[in-house]
């Protein structure tokens, strides 16, 4: 795959602005920016292909969830990188070199990503995780079957492996918005391994208490660290918290993958060490002349055969027949789109709506699209509305990319998208939306309707409206 017709659209959380950038220069600014560049090549190489799957897992064109910030957006401009001005600047008169060495670690992985039952993971790192990786449970609450603890003693030569933090009590009531109580003569918490097993009397004096380890009367600790009283008590005013490890835990740590290359492991060894379970595969790269390449989707004529109930226009028209007919017109568009589409209906048969939502929950497509036909007791109401389940804000967004189509290259009036409850918006479990083209009650617009050069526009449409959601351009 190549890569350099890609553009990542980012959006700037603080200038409220997108600018574009070419996926390969991202990557290579990305992994520069992620990870040691002294580093062994099979590390930097382990990093680019995490680099990698993290913009297939969030880009449109991929079918990612894109900024969850802005919904036009691929990325939210924080995630970590430097752009190649600001390397130059941090890197001086090493650029070249380490240029060229990232260069490689691109070229070399190339459209390689980490998948986890055929799908990309969230290529999680850390630092250096300090004997062993984590669980995800217990960092996120959430269990992730590839983001398994895995011991780890390749990190041991790590600088940051073992560490520690001195801290003041303000600083850490500051930082934890926490109050604590004031020194008091006559109390004193517990410190476990330092001051344990305090015995008072009624007036609060120290009659015996354990100091790391060894138990002491009140008096012989008054008169060994010259205090004026058995009545005291105590405040620790500083910390020092000593840790192992930098990071969370999760995934791959990184001062460990370095000395896993130099045992001379490989990039793909090391992330299925950290990874569990997982398998490195390439990317199919988008096609401009194949924009729907890779997107599975199920398309649903409403209704059907003789146990129907179905609409009927003023002039005889069987509103199953216009949605069967726009439904096989928009699967050869998106066909040729490059998209794989599935039909839970091709002829007039009757399909149980349970039987429609068990053909794709068994295909697990990317959209299912039923398309219907409107009615009411006005024959003066007119106009397209789409309807999606609570939530699917995927689906929300397609559905207003349609209504955008449809209103600016054929004329039809919006009546918006709408929240519903319907049975196949609940059970389908991917993205889903119920069409409803126009209102075959209004004879104006029945007449559209069975017309096949209307019904070809509107299929067109919907399928435009598939290719701008996933545009990256």
């Amino acid at each position: 795959m190549r890569d350099e017709n890609i553009n990542v659209k980012i959006y700037n959380l603080n200038k409220k602005e997108i600018h574009i950038k070419k996926i390969d220069q991202l990557i290579k600014e990305m992994i520069a920016s992620q990870i040691p560049i002294n580093f062994d090549i099979e590390a930097l190489k382990a990093q680019a292909i995490m680099a990698m799957t993290l913009l297939v897992r969030k880009m449109k064109i991929f079918g990612g969830v894109g900024c969850k910030e802005y919904e036009r957006a691929d990325i939210c401009k924080g995630e970590k990188w430097m752009d190649e001005d600001e390397l130059k600047k941090k890197w001086g008169d090493d650029f070249e070199r380490n240029w060229k060495k990232v260069d490689r670690a691109f070229k070399e992985t190339e459209g390689k990503i980490i998948t986890i039952n055929n799908k990309p993971i969230d290529p999680r790192y850390h630092l250096t995780c300090g004997g062993a990786t984590e669980n995800s449970e217990n960092v996120d609450g959430s269990k992730i079957l590839y983001l398994r603890r895995m011991l780890c003693d390749y990190c041991k030569n790590s600088p940051y492996y073992s560490n520690y933090v001195e801290l003041s009590l303000e600083e850490i009531e500051k930082r934890l918005d926490i109050k604590t109580e004031k020194a008091s003569p006559t109390k004193g918490p517990n410190i476990e391994g330092i001051i344990e097993e305090i015995i008072r009397d009624e007036q609060g004096r120290i009659r015996s208490m354990k100091i790391g380890g060894k138990k002491l009367k009140g008096a012989e600790v008054m008169k060994l660290l010259g205090l004026n009283s058995t009545r005291f008590g105590w405040k620790p005013i500083a910390f020092r918290i000593e840790t192992k490890g930098e990071g969370h835990g999760l995934g791959l740590c990184q001062y460990g993958a370095n000395e896993m290359a130099k045992e001379g492991k490989t990039a793909e060894e090391i992330l299925k060490y950290y990874f569990t379970g997982v398998e490195i595969k390439t990317v199919e790269k988008p096609s401009v002349d194949s924009p729907m390449k890779g997107k599975v989707i199920v398309l649903d004529a409403g209704h059907g055969g003789d146990n129907t109930e179905d609409v009927v226009g003023v002039n005889g028209t069987r509103e199953k027949d216009i949605n069967l007919s726009i439904t096989l017109k928009l699967a050869d568009f998106l066909r040729k789109a490059g998209a794989k589409v599935y039909l839970t209906r091709e002829t007039d048969v009757y399909v149980p709506l349970s039987q429609r939502a068990d053909i794709s929950n068994n295909i697990k497509p990317n959209f299912f699209l039923s398309i219907h036909q409107n009615s009411f007791g006005n024959p003066n109401i007119s106009g397209s509305e789409i309807y999606y389940y609570r939530g699917d804000k995927e689906g929300e967004i397609l559905a207003n990319h349609i209504l955008e189509q449809f209103s600016s290259m054929i004329g039809i009036t919006s009546k918006g998208v709408k929240v519903a409850g319907f049975y196949l918006l609940r059970e389908v479990r991917s993205s889903t939306l119920q069409v409803e083209v126009g209102f075959i009650t209004n004879p104006e617009e029945e007449k559209k309707l069975k017309n096949e050069k209307y019904q070809t526009l509107v299929a067109r449409e919907i399928c435009n409206a598939f290719i701008k959601y996933y545009s990256y351009e």
